[in-house]
């Protein structure tokens, strides 16, 4: 039987015991491919994407341990979870947790490991269904949310079952709240305003870049660049500061 190598452990592996990877690269199942989640997609990753996400599920989980668990249990109102299993968010600290719980045996044997993301690194919510049986031989729907999130290596966007499109709904206007860029009609003059600020700032700059004037145009840039994110996605320096805090602290 042909041997491989893993490239992470340098382990000797055969054909069952491997993971092949899409820039042919093999993993072994034991060890290296079980330290990241179950529905991370092997097969269409490449070895630095692998190493990715390994390394997003060692610092993932040890967050997890020193944020999340103890707010599990706290009667602390200004650090309360806000749980969906199996995400978790901690506005407090700027960060949200996708959980995946394993059992050795049965129900017993619990543990966990977890991705870790910035709350505000998240730029999309969206809904998916799909059509199965289940196992009494019946079609059924279910329905999962898809988390996508910026400047995030590993594994990204995240797909968890959800009750419906309404559940979905929950979770977007609970973000869209967080970040201050509600969809409703008290707002909507506000947020449009914003958006037209924006668009002015990035002409101002443009204009400037086709009249061949050079002096502060990389800072008019920056700054365009910076309302039109506020614009679109809403301020969110206060979330990125206490993310990167609690992160710089763990690591």
């Amino acid at each position: 039987m042909a041997k491989q190598t893993c490239a992470l452990c340098g382990a000797e592996i055969n054909v069952f015991q491997s993971q092949k990877l899409t820039d042919g690269s093999y993993i072994c199942r034991k060890t290296c491919k079980k330290k990241g989640f179950k529905d991370y997609d092997y097969t269409h990753a490449s070895l630095p994407a692998v190493k990715a996400h390994l390394e997003q599920v060692e610092l993932g989980t040890k967050l997890w341990q020193t944020y999340f668990i103890p707010r599990l249990k706290t009667k602390d109102k200004s650090q309360k979870l806000e749980v969906s299993y199996p995400v978790y968010v901690a506005p407090d600290v700027g960060l949200m947790a996708y959980v995946e719980t394993r059992y050795k045996i049965f129900i017993f044997g619990k543990s966990q490991i977890a991705c870790v993301y910035r709350i505000a690194d998240l730029v999309g919510y969206d809904y998916e269904e799909e059509t199965r049986q289940n196992q009494d031989g019946k079609t059924e729907k279910v329905s999962y949310a898809v988390l996508t999130f910026r400047n995030t290596a590993g594994l990204n966007p995240i797909r968890f079952k959800i009750n419906g499109p309404k559940t979905l709904e929950k979770i977007e206007k609970y973000f869209n709240t967080l970040f201050g860029i509600q969809k409703t009609l008290r707002n909507a003059g506000n947020n449009w305003k914003s958006q037209i600020q924006a668009a002015q700032s990035f002409g101002a700059a443009l204009g400037a870049a086709l009249k061949g004037e050079t002096e502060g145009l990389e800072e008019k840039a920056a700054d365009a660049a910076a309302k039109l994110d506020t614009a679109v996605y809403g301020d969110r320096t206060e979330l990125e500061q206490r993310a990167d805090a609690a992160i710089a602290a763990v690591k």
